[in-house]
């Protein structure tokens, strides 16, 4: 469960741009400049490939792409103050800047955009609709709604017909939904479909991770093996893709789950350095921080561990798609961390280290409380909810912010105690104990200030007698 959640962050790529939206820009791009200015933009459309769901391939780095999007946003700005909102070349140009955006996983303005644009897209149809959707369906799944993505990708190809990247994205999403047989027959089919071998890699690591997901990790090893050689092959070098990247944290947690563990941490580690580079402070860099803390925690390097975690945990509860389940596997290494092993630790050490973590436990507090669904978007789970607010409330105690804790850990209760469908009164008893420890702390601090007060005035009375 814990891989399929994370489908697309986790390794795994999300859905392949489909090689036909390459050719929705070019036809985009003749409607708008004429066949000329259209003939250079397929060139720069073909040096600046989208794949994998928009994420970039290429030699570009996070600082080139936040240039491209500068020039995008004002390109589009130009050009609506010039037609207005509802032309041909305005939602073109909306059009070529959610693809760039998705690829940043700025997915709330990416939904915005995109909404704007449907009406007119719907009405123009063609490939102004297929361009929509198919952007609409990368931007759900990287918010996590694997079934509304699937709907998305279905009726593209009831617009399109059998397409090998289009397959692959079928596959990616199936896969993620855990329905690994269907996710089989698609990468299969996409294969068949897939001439070139440089757009193998895709369909190759997600084979791999569906072996790794059905417990067959010796039969994985050697498709993620492979799809990392074709992604290294088709850059021209072993650092220049986000997809080396991806490919990396798949060979690498594999490596784990095959117990090769200092493997896969190289693995790992190597993934890190390549998304800083390539794509900044992006929810890949934070889930693969998050994936290498951990495996240093596993190993007892907690030290270096530490730092990485909170890094991780900074960048997760501040993206767009905020993600409940891995705050709170985020925040329970955090825990693990400070009162698992042999080490001791001195008081002051626990304050000065665990205040560190309470911005963004409160950040993470924030985007619970002010969750406004989309239409389609169920609530956060609330059993998740609920060890969020108890592991938040147990690192805040060691902060040693009492009254604060207490907060958090009653509200925990609150929410375990409407839980029906799971057995919570281990979780509830551990709050509970907790929280009596709290109160006896804040009562005891309260009567110590209350005595210090009493003596400070007695002390006046008796010198003024």
């Amino acid at each position: 469960k814990k891989r399929a959640s994370m489908a697309g962050d986790d390794g795994s790529p999300p859905p392949e741009e489909d090689e036909r939206g390459s050719g929705v820009d070019r036809e985009l791009d003749e409607r708008e400049e004429g066949e000329a200015s259209a003939a250079a933009d397929a060139r720069k459309d073909e040096e600046d490939s989208e794949v994998s769901g928009s994420d970039k391939d290429g030699d570009s780095d996070a600082e080139e792409e936040l240039r491209r999007e500068a020039d995008l946003r004002g390109k589009l700005a130009r050009c609506r103050a010039k037609h207005g909102g509802e032309h041909v070349k305005t939602v073109a140009r909306v059009l070529k800047l959610v693809s760039c955006l998705i690829g940043e996983y700025k997915l709330n303005e990416t939904s915005e955009l995109l909404d704007e644009i449907l009406p007119f897209c719907r009405r123009e149809g063609g490939v102004f609709y297929i361009k929509c959707i198919q952007n609409r369906a990368f931007c759900l799944f990287k918010q996590y709604r694997f079934r509304e993505a699937l709907e998305m990708f279905q009726e593209q190809e009831t617009l399109v017909g059998p397409h090998g990247a289009l397959y692959e994205n079928v596959a990616h999403v199936h896969n993620s939904l855990g329905d690994y047989d269907k996710a089989e027959e698609y990468f299969l089919k996409a294969m068949a479909l897939v001439s070139n071998p440089a757009k193998k890699g895709g369909i190759l690591l997600g084979m791999g991770l569906v072996q790794e997901r059905l417990g067959k990790p010796d039969s994985a090893l050697p498709y993620l093996e492979k799809a990392l050689e074709l992604y290294k092959e088709s850059a021209g070098n072993d650092d220049g893709s986000s997809l080396i990247a991806k490919a990396h944290m798949s060979v690498g947690q594999c490596h784990e789950t095959l117990g090769n563990k200092e493997e896969g941490t190289r693995h790992i580690r190597c993934a890190v350095r390549i998304f800083k580079k390539t794509v900044g402070d992006s929810p890949l860099t934070a889930n693969a921080l998050g994936t290498l803390g951990r495996m240093l925690l596993d190993q007892n390097e907690r030290q270096e561990a530490e730092p990485v975690i909170l890094q991780a945990l900074e960048m997760e509860v501040s993206k767009d798609a905020f993600h409940p389940d891995t705050v709170w596997k985020l925040l329970n290494n955090l825990k693990e961390l400070w009162t698992e092993g042999a080490t001791k630790h001195h008081i002051q050490q626990l304050r000065t280290k665990c205040s560190r973590y309470l911005t963004p436990i409160r950040v993470a507090r924030d985007r619970i409380a002010g969750q406004k669904p989309a239409q389609g978007e169920s609530k956060y789970d609330q059993g998740t909810v609920a060890v969020i607010y108890k592991t938040a409330g147990e690192l805040i105690m060691l902060a040693g912010e009492y009254k604060e804790a207490l907060d958090y850990l009653r509200q925990s209760v609150l929410i375990l105690q409407t839980i029906k469908d799971f057995d919570c009164r281990s979780l509830i008893a551990s709050c509970n104990s907790s929280m009596h420890f709290l109160i006896g702390q804040l009562s005891a601090s309260a009567a110590a200030g209350s005595s210090a007060s009493g003596a400070s005035i007695g002390g006046g009375g008796a010198d003024s007698d």
